[in-house]
């Protein structure tokens, strides 16, 4: 495409780039508008390198943007968007392979993003820069005035550091969780986390981290120890705790892993899947 030109994101204040990723996503699947603060905080809670991220301009002028995080060797690939009016002229695949070029020098292994089952253009786009399917995520979503609240079960699950619940992550997780749920992101997000332990005879064997947004609440991680007789039971319970505190709101997760043994503790409580994703790899090693 002619007069189109590749730069660093961070020639742009947050504030401008908060504006293209707003509205490259003008037309998207579901509302996405982000402000500069709120840009800030998405780059911090997951460890975007604005420095090796991209913004496309067209005769002078931002069009697109597309984010680069870093964690040891992996990086991650999100807010891939173009404005409207300028797509399907090579903006998208420009950046990018800009960022695979990134990918290559900073000497990481791979690279990973997340896009929408639906989203044909996309996914056609991804496969011919050498991206294959991974795995399969969901978002699930529990309506506001959906949880039945049953005073007649006691509760099961108490109060507790988000910070020492999140000491347990590692050895909990037997499928590996999305980049937005990794135990780094949950770290960084940590001051606006709450958190609920199960306990039997004073051993703790299951959280959740969870966040009041709005009318509901964000569900970041479910975790159930190993050695647990009955993990989608405490499952179940450490989600019913959190809409017993707030009966009248929904739920919300986003980018579950599908092969998560804990998924069907979500289901039995209502939550229903809206929307799934396909998490892409590009390897380094594989030919990239």
């Amino acid at each position: 495409m002619d007069a189109l030109s590749l730069i660093p994101a961070q020639e742009l204040s947050l504030a401008q780039l908060a504006a293209v990723v707003t509205r490259a996503y003008a037309d998207y699947y579901y509302h996405v508008a982000v402000t500069g603060a709120q840009l800030a905080q998405i780059c911090f809670e997951q460890d975007v390198d604005l420095s090796q991220s991209v913004v496309a301009l067209h005769a002078g002028e931002p069009v697109g943007a597309a984010l680069l995080s870093r964690r040891e060797t992996r990086g991650w690939i999100s807010a891939v968007g173009v404005l409207p009016g300028l797509r399907r002229k090579g903006i998208a695949r420009a950046m990018l392979r800009y960022l695979q070029q990134r990918v290559r020098e900073l000497g990481l292994r791979s690279a990973t993003l997340e896009v929408l089952a639906e989203n044909r253009p996309g996914l056609a786009l991804y496969a011919g820069l050498g991206f294959r399917r991974r795995r399969e995520l969901a978002i699930l979503i529990l309506e506001p005035q959906t949880f039945v609240l049953d005073p007649l079960i006691p509760p099961r699950a108490a109060p507790a550091s988000p910070a020492l619940l999140l000491a347990h992550f590692g050895a909990w997780h037997a499928v590996p969780p999305s980049w937005q749920r990794e135990q780094a992101t949950l770290r960084h997000r940590l001051p606006y986390l709450s958190g609920l332990g199960y306990w039997e005879n004073d051993l703790l064997l299951g959280y959740v981290l969870f966040q009041s947004q709005s009318s509901y609440q964000l569900i970041h991680d479910l975790a159930v120890a190993s050695e647990a007789a009955r993990p989608l039971e405490i499952a179940g319970e450490l989600l019913r705790a959190v809409h017993e505190q707030h009966p009248a709101d929904g739920g919300y997760v986003i980018n579950a892993v599908m092969t998560d043994p804990l998924l069907p503790a979500y289901l039995a409580l209502h939550y229903r899947l809206i929307q799934r994703q396909y998490e892409l790899i590009w390897e380094l090693d594989a030919g990239g």
